[in-house]
């Protein structure tokens, strides 16, 4: 006799920190304000000049290049913010949880 097949469990919905998250380990350099910020993060598939990552709801990055063979990283990503950042404050910057850096 046959075995039949079990059905396959449905998954359970991801959270938005499981949907952000990847195997590539990055860390994203932000230029605002003449001085340079860092945020370590995983993304899902490689980034490429032009990319918007969302920070936030209402808040995007855009990847100006793409660097790759940082010590501890798969890949370093420069950006700005989208439509250029004057409105946003230094507690804001630290709240989306970028830290003071002296990259390179």
């Amino acid at each position: 006799m046959a075995k039949r097949k079990q059905p396959v469990p449905a998954a359970a919905p991801l959270t938005l920190p499981e949907r952000i998250s990847g195997p590539l380990k990055a860390l994203l350099i932000l230029g605002w304000r003449r001085q340079m910020w860092a945020k370590e993060v995983r993304l899902p598939f490689p980034p490429s000049p032009g990319l918007g990552i969302r920070i936030d709801v209402y808040d995007m990055l855009r990847v100006d290049s793409v660097v790759i063979g940082d010590d501890g990283y798969d890949v370093t990503c420069i950006c700005t913010f989208e439509g250029g950042g004057k409105h946003y404050t230094e507690s804001r910057v630290r709240g989306f949880g970028f830290e003071e850096s002296g990259y390179p």
